[in-house]
């Protein structure tokens, strides 16, 4: 398992898309940037460290600043890569202490996965990670990325950081689903998480879920507090209210930007619920 310490935005300092004929290889490199690699389509066989993973379709091969990977095109194939930096190792976490993002307990102001000392947060990995649901979000934030690089030019570098920070989020996101300890929830709710947490930042509302889901609104309501243990509603701004901590502690985002980027209808409104939330205005908050 990998963690990658999220100090800072990370800088992208080069990304593209791909396509590769079949049998498309080389003997082995050793980058001093960490490697991220979205498959759009194909089969490819990657060995990093001295392992071997096969990536398809929807599939993340990551390799870590340093190491040694050599690829092989099984058949044609088409990526986008990223080459970044910070610190991408291997964790000293096991497993049993990793929990998703959605279950970091309420009214705590963090964003990611696990807080450490100061003002960082691990975001966890694999060298293979297989996005599921996840696949579409990447996709999408993938195509930002590249449209960024290409018709942005003084605001390339800081939009690009911005637009890879989330996609480093969703991926980790999609990671640490495999440890949620919440398989006896019915398959009613994880519906209707998976559906809160793919759309949180936009405009959302409780039409918009019970409509995706084809329930009514009070027995969409009921089931949820049932097994939540709190409201819809409750449940969307303390994800909102968490990111919003995130991007004003850790992006160069300002209030206005934050509040717009996770679907408030307005400023005030959000400085109002932020203050309420953590105690604080937006526009004083940093993480303690």
């Amino acid at each position: 398992m990998l963690a990658y310490k999220f100090s800072k935005l990370p800088f992208v300092s080069m990304t593209g898309k791909v396509n590769e004929k079949l049998g498309w290889s080389h003997s082995g490199r050793r980058l001093p940037v960490n490697i991220l690699v979205f498959f759009h389509r194909g089969n490819c066989r990657f060995i990093i460290g001295g392992e071997e993973y096969t990536y398809k379709k929807g599939d993340i091969a990551l390799v870590p600043a340093n190491t040694m990977y050599s690829p092989i095109a099984q058949e044609p194939c088409e990526y986008t890569f990223f080459h970044f930096d910070g610190a991408l190792s291997e964790s000293e976490k096991s497993t049993e202490e990793i929990v998703p993002f959605d279950v970091v307990p309420y009214g705590r102001p963090t964003y990611g996965l696990t807080k450490i000392k100061g003002d960082d947060t691990l975001l966890f990995f694999d060298y293979k990670i297989s996005l599921g649901a996840q696949a579409q979000n990447v996709d999408t934030l993938i195509r930002k990325c590249l449209s960024t690089r290409i018709n942005y030019e003084s605001k390339q570098q800081l939009l690009l950081a911005i637009q890879f920070s989330e996609i480093m989020f969703h991926i980790s996101q999609a990671y640490c689903e495999r440890f949620r300890s919440d398989d006896s929830l019915p398959p009613q709710i994880n519906k209707i998480l998976a559906y809160i947490n793919e759309n949180y930042t936009g405009p959302i509302t409780l039409d918009d879920i019970c409509k995706n889901m084809n329930m009514s609104k009070q027995y969409c309501m009921r089931i949820f507090k049932k097994h939540m243990h709190t409201t819809i509603n409750d449940y969307i701004l303390d994800l909102r209210m968490r990111h919003a901590a995130y991007l004003l502690s850790s992006t160069s985002m300002n209030v206005s930007q934050t509040a717009d980027y996770l679907g408030f209808s307005g400023t005030s409104y959000f400085s109002r619920v932020f203050k309420k939330y953590y105690g604080i205005a937006p526009s004083d908050y940093t993480e303690s």
